[in-house]
């Protein structure tokens, strides 16, 4: 018996699951990217796309995303996603950003009908951190962004001192590790029995 994985996969409602059987049905994905200098937002088609008060700008076949892997074991899953070929000023702003890390990533998946309209609201396909960004400048370039799944705090290590500096930035005014350094070389004499 395999154990349950800490969130199911949500399921799809009637109404998507019915439209997903239809003869004309389009799978989308939403990317949602929190960059310090303001969100990008991608979708799987072409021009803009109205959702929850956002405006996402479809990519078309430009954007490409690696598998969505699913586990039921509790580790760090890695997404990549990928730009190519893009215009010259987005190369220029993926060198130009450099508060990415540790920044939310998000994605969803959905349903576009024959009229381009949702069948039912888009629901969470995967969400992590971004983590790496590579890109390519020459003849076709290139924009790959690496995001983890925050399962990966879990892979890192925990870098904590018992000293008041250590304490000062976790809790400010707290004076608990105060004399810690005047303990270090200190003569205890313990009175004779």
């Amino acid at each position: 018996m395999t154990e349950p994985s800490a969130r199911p996969t949500p399921r799809l409602s009637l109404q998507a699951a019915a439209a997903a059987t239809a003869p004309v049905a389009a799978p989308v994905i939403l990317c949602e990217l929190d960059f310090a200098s303001g969100p990008f937002r991608v979708w799987t088609g072409l021009g803009d796309l109205e959702w929850a008060g956002k405006t996402f700008e479809g990519v078309g076949d430009l954007g490409a995303m690696s598998d969505v892997e699913e586990t039921v074991e509790l580790r760090a899953v890695r997404l990549d996603l990928t730009l190519s070929p893009v215009p010259q000023e987005v190369v220029d702003i993926a060198l130009a950003e450099r508060s990415y890390r540790l920044r939310p990533a998000k994605l969803w998946i959905a349903l576009l009908g024959e009229d381009g309209a949702f069948v039912s609201d888009p629901f969470p396909l995967w969400s992590g951190i971004m983590d790496t960004m590579e890109v390519v400048d020459g003849a076709q370039p290139r924009v790959t962004l690496s995001c983890e799944s925050r399962l990966v705090d879990l892979e890192r290590a925990e870098v904590r001192r018992y000293t008041d500096a250590d304490q000062q930035a976790e809790y400010p005014g707290d004076r608990f590790f105060e004399y810690v350094p005047a303990l270090q070389e200190a003569e205890i004499r313990l009175p004779a029995r």
